[in-house]
C-alpha cells in the first residue's frame, strides 16, 4: 500500500534512523544477494528486519529481484518497523521522497504485531512494498511527492477509506508471488531471524 498524503503519514514509535545500517548490495543470485553486507540501497537499523532480508533472498527468487531492482537504481529505501492508517493496516510506503546529490531516498514500514501475520507473511509483506518503493524508483523523474502523487495516479488504484493512498497489481502480484515461493522453500530450522530481540528496538 501506498500512502500519497502528507498528513498521513503515522510516526514510527520508539526508533529513529540512527545506527549502524547492515546493508544488502547488488547482486546477480538470491544466494549473493543473502551473503552480500558490505554496501547496499535496502537498509535498517532493526536486527528482525535484516534477518529477514537476508532469508527472504535465500528462499525468494522473486524477493531477491525486488531487492536486486533497488540495489541497481539511485535510490535508498529504509524499512522499519512502525504503523500505517493508525495501526489499521501492515504495511505502507510513506508519503516521503528526498532527492541529495541524486540519490533518492524512501521510507517503508511494517507492522510490529507478529500475531497479525506469519513470518513468511512478513517476508511477503516486506517484497511487497518493496516493490511499491520499486516502482517510484523506476521513474527518475519522480523526485519529490507531488510527483509521487502523480506516478501513483497513472499507475495505481484508490484505497477506499479515509486513510487514502493507492495499491498496485504489479506489488499485490510480488507479495503473493513470494509468499508461493516461501511455502516451496521452508525455513531453515536454524534461522535467526526470533533471535535477534523485539520488533522496534536494538
Amino acid at each position: 500500500m501506498v500512502y500519497t498524503k502528507r498528513g498521513q503519514q503515522n510516526k514510527r514509535r520508539g526508533m529513529g534512523l540512527a545506527g549502524a545500517f547492515l546493508v544488502l548490495a547488488g547482486f546477480s543470485s538470491s544466494a549473493e544477494a543473502a551473503d552480500a553486507v558490505d554496501s547496499s540501497r535496502v537498509r535498517s537499523a532493526n536486527l528482525t528486519l535484516l534477518e529477514s532480508f537476508r532469508e527472504g533472498a535465500q528462499r525468494s527468487p522473486t524477493f531477491a529481484a525486488v531487492v536486486d531492482a533497488i540495489a541497481r537504481s539511485n535510490g535508498i529505501v529504509y524499512v522499519e518497523f512502525g504503523y500505517c492508517a493508525f495501526g489499521h493496516l501492515n504495511g505502507c510506503l510513506l508519503p516521503f521522497i528526498a532527492t541529495s546529490e541524486g540519490t533518492r531516498y524512501l521510507r517503508i514500514v511494517v507492522t510490529p504485531d507478529k500475531t497479525r501475520q506469519s513470518h513468511d507473511q512478513l517476508l511477503a509483506l516486506l517484497a511487497h512494498e518493496m516493490h511499491h518503493a520499486r516502482e517510484v524508483l523506476e521513474h527518475v523523474g519522480v523526485s519529490d511527492l507531488p510527483a509521487m502523487q502523480l506516478l501513483y495516479r497513472k499507475i495505481g488504484t484508490p484505497i477506499a477509506g479515509p486513510q487514502g493512498g493507492f495499491e498496485t497489481t504489479a506489488a499485490l502480484a510480488v507479495g503473493d508471488a513470494v509468499l508461493s515461493e516461501l511455502s516451496r522453500n521452508r525455513r531453515p530450522a536454524t534461522s535467526t531471524s526470533d533471535r535477534s530481540g523485539a520488533p522496534g528496538h536494538r
